[in-house]
């Protein structure tokens, strides 16, 4: 089957600005094209494409590996992942760790013996061991939520909590190596909402973004509303996303998301995402509104609207 760029990027972890470089620059791959040469991706590409995104992240610099088979580039991925392991006695963490729930497990018992150094390795080797794209969405984007609930629970001592954002807040404002956005791809700014102070969510959303190809411009939490349509505008940005995380239907909240969807022109699109739009969604009937109740969706809604830019 045959996927557009745009799937290929979701599909390999790997944007699509850099994978036109590793074509162009490195011949990487050569894909097909359409009538209209538009890219045609098959699973072969994108599997070397997520071989050659691991690789980078582990390391690797893309010259050296671009021309390799898809069978060296898989042999040569197990090598480099076999490396954490047999250094594991002055690494630190537990080499037979294996699956995503394993990982936010081990990361929330880091969290709760406040042991920072430990955690930040734990997301490092996750990340080389999965690669970005599942190391977000299925260890960060869980631990955040079990981080949130045990928080409230009691479980968690907000120094714990602190412990936890941070390390995670410096490992996802940390690009991948390799990584680069076109100077000509459609920006976004990321915000939350005056009185929203949680900013996890926020982060995952640049994160998201800049993965997919998108310029992020990380505005951090709790902004007035004024602040961050008029940082829009200046920025002649193609999309603007908030994250809502608590409380739940506030009316407050409610004015602020109608507010900054007015100060906004309509050639910028407004993406909601985070714990609490879910709720937000249902109270507020504005078509001018894009809600992203989970990272699968928010990344529907970035390739979209990215697509419609062009």
């Amino acid at each position: 089957m045959s996927s557009t760029i745009q799937v290929a990027s979701l599909r390999s972890g790997v944007t699509p600005h850099v994978i036109r470089i590793w074509e162009r620059r490195y011949n990487a791959l050569c894909p097909e094209r359409t009538c209209t040469n538009r890219r045609l991706y098959c699973d072969e590409d994108i599997h070397r494409l997520s071989l050659l995104r691991q690789l980078t992240e582990c390391g690797h610099r893309i010259g050296g590996i671009a021309r390799l088979s898809t069978a060296e580039l898989e042999s040569q991925l197990e090598k480099s992942r076999s490396r954490p392991v047999a250094a594991a006695a002055s690494f630190t963490v537990d080499p037979a760790l294996e699956s995503p729930a394993e990982y936010v497990r081990a990361c929330l018992d880091a969290a709760r013996a406040y042991d920072s150094e430990r955690l930040h390795r734990l997301l490092q080797r996750a990340r080389i061991q999965f690669g970005q794209r599942c190391c977000v969405h299925q260890i960060i984007c869980p631990l955040i939520h079990e981080i949130g609930d045990a928080w409230q629970l009691g479980s968690l001592r907000p120094g714990h909590e602190h412990i936890a954002t941070a390390v995670v807040r410096e490992f996802l404002m940390t690009p991948v190596p390799g990584s680069q956005v076109a100077a000509s791809a459609p920006e976004i700014v990321v915000a939350t909402p005056a009185g929203e102070v949680h900013e996890l969510g926020a982060l995952l959303a640049a994160v998201s973004a800049r993965d997919l190809g998108w310029r992020v411009t990380y505005l951090g939490p709790n902004l007035p509303t004024e602040e961050i349509a008029a940082c829009a505008r200046n920025r002649c940005a193609r999309a603007v996303a908030l994250s809502v995380v608590y409380p739940m239907h506030c009316p407050v909240i409610q004015e602020k998301l109608r507010k900054i969807r007015g100060l906004l022109p309509e050639s910028i699109a407004l993406i909601v995402g985070g714990r609490a739009a879910e709720s937000y969604s249902r109270q507020i009937q504005d078509p001018g509104i894009l809600w992203a109740h989970d990272l699968p969706t928010l990344d529907q809604l970035l390739v979209r609207t990215a697509s419609l830019s062009r």
